[in-house]
């Protein structure tokens, strides 16, 4: 029983110094990156760690983005939990946040049912767009992330061309659509900022999928397909059957991203390209996080405070935002990679009782 607790204490120091570590040396590129690129390089660090904290309007920023990170970080760690590499989650953000739209602009959009509608809509779509790329791997053999991938373009020029052509006002010039109905928009907890229904949403969302994968037979069989495929068909699981419905359900947490991008108080509206290429940051949150749900909020909220930091620190000062992609690959150069911490042993030493004899 020691040695369990040890080497699970043993384990997670090791998992939370290996991030940490990670974290404080991309840091410090920055800072010197920072310092020969600033010429006022106190205000522009000052920015970078303290922005966020700065207003209610920085701060509700800051929330928004925990919640979209978390759910695009969701998605990406369920494939990868099933060892499938499937790109798509932008292609389902897209298509999610199309029909909760076309739901937000319909008659039902001015009723009580019209925020869990668009959600269920966006769902269900992004669930279907999810599928396909699975089903065409387990039946023809296709690359997963080259058909996802194609998928996602496919998404982004179809849903661009809609709102475009369609849902615009006709000859206003606009690229958007007009102004969702009240009834259809997520309340704020926080009049005047992004601090909103999507929250709950994404920690909703941890919650279940950390139930589905812990608490489930399906997602003791996903991760033991992911774990080792072959000893999984031997088990008598079918390990391809396992990876389209992780993919779909992946797909569905894309489509409810996509409805909390278009119906949060930031939006409230579809525009073409609407997501920001956020949603592919999410494969940062899932290899930091490790594939756990559990951790995956805990990462959004450190990286969500480094990216809106960033943001600021290009708005108010003199250093360009692009160094937030500087923190990204030293970030994930350094977790993904196999250092361990300094220390570990020594701290494992003092923790471990002396055996019975």
């Amino acid at each position: 029983m020691a040695r369990t607790k040890n080497s699970r204490f043993e384990a997670v120091f090791n998992e939370v110094g290996r991030a940490v570590v990670a974290l404080l040396g991309a840091l410090i590129v920055a800072f010197i990156a920072i310092w020969f690129t600033s010429d006022d390089p106190g205000k522009a660090i000052d920015t970078l760690l303290t922005g966020p904290l700065s207003s209610k309007r920085t701060m509700g920023l800051w929330v928004d983005d925990v919640a979209k990170l978390t759910l695009t970080g969701l998605a990406f760690a369920l494939v990868f939990q099933a060892r499938q590499f499937s790109m798509g989650v932008q292609g389902q953000v897209f298509v999610g946040g199309l029909f909760a739209a076309l739901v937000a602009l319909s008659p039902v959009g001015t009723t009580a049912l019209a925020i869990p509608a668009a959600i269920l809509a966006a769902i269900v779509t992004g669930a279907i767009y999810g599928f396909i790329p699975g089903y065409i791997k387990a039946r023809f053999g296709a690359n997963e992330i080259v058909s996802s991938l194609m998928l996602n373009y496919i998404a982004i020029k179809v849903v661009d061309y809609i709102v475009r052509a369609d849902l615009a006002p006709a000859g206003s010039g606009q690229l958007m659509s007009p102004k969702f109905p009240k009834s259809s928009i997520f309340p704020a907890f926080i009049p005047h900022t992004r601090f909103d229904l999507g929250i709950v949403i994404a920690i909703i969302t941890v919650v279940v999928v950390w139930f589905m994968l812990y608490r489930t037979r399906w997602g003791l069989k996903l991760r033991l397909v992911g774990h080792n495929p072959r000893f999984a068909e031997y088990s008598g699981i079918r390990a391809n059957s396992i990876m389209v419905s992780a993919m779909t359900v992946s797909g569905a947490i894309g489509g409810l991203l996509g409805a909390v991008f278009v119906q949060g108080t930031a939006f409230g509206r579809i525009a073409i390209d609407f997501d920001g290429g956020l949603p592919f940051e999410g494969i940062l949150i899932a290899i930091v996080a490790r594939n756990r749900p559990l951790a995956v909020p805990v990462v959004a909220i450190f990286y969500g405070y480094l990216r809106q930091g960033a943001q600021l620190m290009g708005i108010r000062t003199d250093v360009p935002a692009e160094m937030i992609s500087v923190v990204q690959a030293l970030v994930i150069l350094l977790v993904a990679s196999s250092f361990s911490v300094p220390g570990r042993k020594l701290i494992a030493r003092l923790f471990a009782r002396p055996a019975a004899a």
